[in-house]
């Protein structure tokens, strides 16, 4: 599988017992990571052992300490280096409140010779892949065709794209991704819709897509294709933290998929995938057996 990640970002998580803005805070514990929405969805699929290339442009000392953490999780990174360090994102977790606060750094442009360098590597990488999962914003410097190149590219192959994103998104979801996953917040920004079953309809009728996946944090989820829809009511929770918790249900999703279970069981699965990150405090990492136990308690209605 290939997981395209070309905004990809060094995270520190700062963790504190109590945090107050406009203060000297003190964290308790220091964690990093490789973030981005690609590589978090890189992690999830490891966990359940699937072999994952990840592109990704990666520069200065943050771009190493990314690289080297994707090859110890036994991804296979697939990168072009950047004059430009790779951005470095902090997240603030207030354990008192349960509130997280994310600090995100602006990303450096991209220069003509690596995007050149990207966009072969990505037609290659693309048309040999399985199933294709593009994930998140790209920095300056990529063009906005970008995305619709690699679905184009992976549809010419025969191979599932599955599309979480929705800025800068419409080439590619003209383009005909087979999937767009998103929550309920970007999907009214994308068509203006507040309603969801109106937004959803806005999308299939506007772009060929086969399959519109929505999350809405701990609120019913829906699934909409051409022929059905459904909604998935979710058991509560005592969230530690759901950072990554999306990205873990884009792996998931596009694995079952693959692997030709129904679209309303593997997005099941996705979900379950999702709750049981929010019960860890790491990104994107989840117990694949707390994720089967959820799975069971997950309501599926037809609509």
């Amino acid at each position: 599988m290939l997981s395209v990640c070309l905004n990809p970002a060094w995270q520190k998580t700062l963790f504190f017992d109590t945090f107050a803005t406009g203060a000297v805070n003190r964290a308790v514990e220091l964690r990093e990571c490789g973030g981005g929405k690609g590589v978090n969805v890189a992690r999830a699929l490891r966990i359940l052992g699937e072999p994952v290339q990840v592109a990704l442009f990666a520069g200065g000392t943050s771009g190493d300490l990314l690289l080297a953490e994707l090859k110890r999780e036994g991804s296979e990174p697939r990168a072009v280096p950047t004059q430009g360090a790779t951005r470095t994102c902090v997240t603030v977790i207030d354990r008192a409140s349960g509130q997280v606060t994310e600090l995100i750094e602006p990303s450096e442009t991209i220069r003509p010779k690596e995007m050149a360098a990207m966009k072969r590597l990505l037609h290659d990488a693309a048309a040999r892949a399985d199933g294709v999962a593009i994930c998140g914003t790209f920095p300056p410097g990529v063009p906005e065709t970008c995305y619709a190149d690699i679905v184009l590219a992976a549809r010419a192959a025969g191979c599932p794209v599955l599309l979480d994103g929705y800025r800068q998104v419409r080439p590619a979801l003209a383009a005909g991704p087979t999937i767009l996953k998103i929550n309920a917040e970007e999907i009214r920004h994308l068509t203006g819709r507040v309603n969801l079953e109106d937004a959803a309809f806005d999308c299939l009728t506007q772009y060929p897509l086969q399959m519109l996946a929505i999350t809405d944090g701990p609120r019913p989820a829906f699934l909409f294709t051409r022929q059905a829809s459904w909604q998935f009511d979710q058991p509560p929770l005592a969230v530690r933290s759901a950072i990554g918790a999306g990205d873990c249900a884009t792996a998931v999703l596009l694995r079952e998929l693959i692997a030709g279970h129904p679209p309303q069981e593997a997005f099941r699965s996705a979900l379950a995938a999702a709750n049981a990150s929010c019960l860890t405090e790491q990104p994107s990492y989840f117990q694949p057996e707390e994720a089967e136990a959820l799975r069971q308690r997950i309501k599926l209605k037809k609509l």
